[in-house]
């Protein structure tokens, strides 16, 4: 597949969304814990701005496709405002007829922390 990804986008929404979300215990990952308490964000606007900031075009490397579009991933380093880093895997969503990546959620990629 050769797709000319023009930009990429990160939704206010979807910073919000990793600011936010939790699970049940036992359910997997903790997004709001990791972003707020781990990596010190607590601005959905300045999580947003630290993933563009860390993410081009270039970057995104397909991982699959559904109904919707093709999807995309890229692992990049990002520092909190905590000062933490961790590598964070990034997901994206380039829709069908479309050339913009779309940010999809993000999470750290295990066992690849570093302080």
């Amino acid at each position: 597949m050769s797709l000319e990804i023009t930009r990429v986008e990160v939704p206010l929404a979807k910073a919000e969304y990793l600011l936010n979300y939790q699970t049940e215990p036992g359910e997997g990952g903790d997004k709001r814990r990791f972003w707020q308490e781990v990596m010190g964000f607590h601005s959905a606007e300045i999580l947003r701005n630290a993933l563009l900031a860390k993410v081009s075009t270039d970057l995104l490397q397909s991982s699959g496709q559904n109904a919707f579009g093709y999807f995309y991933e890229a692992s990049v380093g990002i520092t909190g405002p905590s000062k933490r880093s961790f590598l964070v895997r990034t997901v994206w969503i380039v829709l069908f007829e479309q050339d913009v990546a779309r940010f999809v959620t993000a999470y750290p990629e295990r066992r690849k922390s570093r302080k």
